[in-house]
């Protein structure tokens, strides 16, 4: 799991660890930590903490450090889902990257992915399942795995080399906003553009008729 998960070891004799940690009862202890999904875009401190009480074996550990792993990929299922996906990305201004892909669940490396470019691009993950097959073939994917840029002017740019950590992290770093949308100048001055043309329209709308058309008096005249 290089470049997915980071290990850091703790020396109890050293002194007592910090207090994110929590406290430690005997050795070997083994805890993993990582961002909660609830924090405030303007803060990432919040960790979750779980105590590892498996097997000291290295699958296990692996196995589950890969189910604890932050996922903060949208799941495409068919053609509507990329729509939605589009719209979601360009509420916030945010780059789009879509990876095609074979396999049944989320890569760790995908996962670490996700988290490392949160909030400075969207990602999103066709599985190459029925529900896929016309976005694969509008795509003009024909190999698995692909990793596609969406430009907004069509010209779509694919990663054409093998998906690695490095290759992955090089391609996101060209594409992605520097800093979180809410701080990056591009991605604040198209969300600015949008608000003013939207008040724009707001002010160009024909103001509602307030005055209501006078209704006749009701018929109390009772034919005998």
């Amino acid at each position: 799991m290089k470049n997915s998960v980071k290990i850091a070891y703790w020396d109890t004799t050293a002194g007592n660890p910090p207090r994110i940690i929590g406290q430690i009862r005997g050795t070997p202890t083994i805890k993993f930590l990582y961002p909660s999904a609830k924090n405030k875009r303007t803060s990432n401190k919040k960790k979750i903490i779980s105590d590892y009480q498996g097997a000291r074996e290295w699958k296990p550990m692996m196995e589950f450090a890969d189910m604890k792993m932050p996922n903060f990929i949208q799941k495409i299922s068919g053609e509507k889902s990329v729509e939605e996906f589009k719209a979601k990305a360009d509420k916030y201004a945010l780059p789009k990257v879509l990876i095609f892909s074979k396999q049944t669940t989320t890569s760790h490396i995908v996962k670490a992915l996700s988290t490392v470019f949160r909030r400075r691009a969207f990602i999103g993950e066709v599985r190459g399942s029925k529900n896929n097959k016309a976005v694969i073939e509008k795509f003009g994917i024909t190999e698995f795995p692909k990793v596609v840029y969406l430009n907004d002017d069509g010209d779509n740019i694919v990663m054409e080399k093998k998906p690695s950590w490095n290759r992955l992290n090089t391609f996101m770093r060209e594409h992605a906003l520097r800093k979180p949308y809410y701080e990056d100048a591009k991605a604040l001055a198209i969300l600015e553009a949008r608000k003013v043309a939207e008040d724009v329209e707001k002010a160009e709308e024909p103001a509602p008729d307030m005055e209501k058309a006078e209704e006749p008096a009701p018929d109390t005249h009772q034919e005998l």
